[in-house]
């Protein structure tokens, strides 16, 4: 096994701590108070999760499902469908689409770190899950910095 590429996982570690942080914000501003706290987190949780997968264990799968799904006019039809809607998402919420677009460039970045130190998919797995969850852990915890500077 190589050396551990801890560049490439502080970056993806940094980014989630960032985003963790941008959403814990953004949920207690007023933009975001019609949806429910838990619900953005499990959703943020739920992408996490799903990012790893994909890009670790699944991504062979997921390639030959699309593979076979793009060769009918309804597959082509649907892509365009989403691609647009994406694009439109991404206009509307330019500053969320700017984090998702940093914490996508930073997990296959270290995907390909982790490959290239020769670990294998559950391996690879494993490392981008944890670091992931604690640095969404740690942005999160950034909310208890006010409460914990009352208290002195």
């Amino acid at each position: 096994m190589k050396k551990v590429p801890w560049l490439s996982i502080g970056i993806l570690f940094a980014s989630y701590a960032t985003f963790s942080w941008f959403l814990t914000h953004w949920v207690s501003s007023e933009v975001g108070m019609a949806i429910a706290e838990w619900a953005v987190w499990a959703i943020v949780l739920f992408f996490t999760l799903m990012q790893a997968l994909l890009l670790t264990t699944l991504f062979n799968g997921v390639k030959l499902f699309f593979r076979r799904w793009l060769k009918s006019d309804v597959g082509y039809f649907t892509l365009i469908m989403i691609g647009s809607l994406s694009v439109t998402g991404a206009l509307v919420w330019f500053k969320m689409f700017g984090y998702v677009l940093v914490l996508v460039s930073a997990e296959i970045l270290a995907r390909l770190d982790l490959q290239n130190a020769q670990l294998n998919r559950w391996q690879s797995l494993a490392v981008l899950t944890l670091v992931s969850v604690a640095g969404l852990a740690v942005g999160w915890s950034a909310r208890l910095t006010p409460l914990l500077l009352q208290i002195r």
